[in-house]
């Protein structure tokens, strides 16, 4: 009677194990995931800042939305940062069907 109650009891403490453990690799992933979206951002600001027509125009546009002299790289970095962090698997189209 006691070895199959045994057996169940390291069954449930193995599942929960696991169970703690997709939690926390799932946290670290979201994390790398911002980690990756910032460094692109950073990237694609550093790029976009020599690029001749669309960086003054870039740069123009966050000053009408009340950004003065706006840091391409850095808010490259913030939106990679919030884009990787809040990234989803599904597109729009199929959200919004279900």
């Amino acid at each position: 009677m006691a070895k199959p109650l045994m057996k169940a009891i390291g069954m449930g403490v193995m599942a929960s194990l696991i169970g703690i453990f997709a939690v926390i690799m799932g946290i670290l992933a979201i994390f790398f995931f911002a980690i990756i979206g910032a460094l692109i951002g950073a990237a694609t600001g550093f790029i976009l800042q020599y690029v001749p027509v669309l960086g003054p125009l870039v740069v123009h546009g966050f000053e009408l939305a009340g950004i003065q002299k706006p840091d391409l790289v850095a808010l490259g970095a913030m939106l990679g940062f919030v884009g990787g962090f809040f990234k989803g698997n599904c597109s729009h189209h199929q959200c919004s069907q279900s």
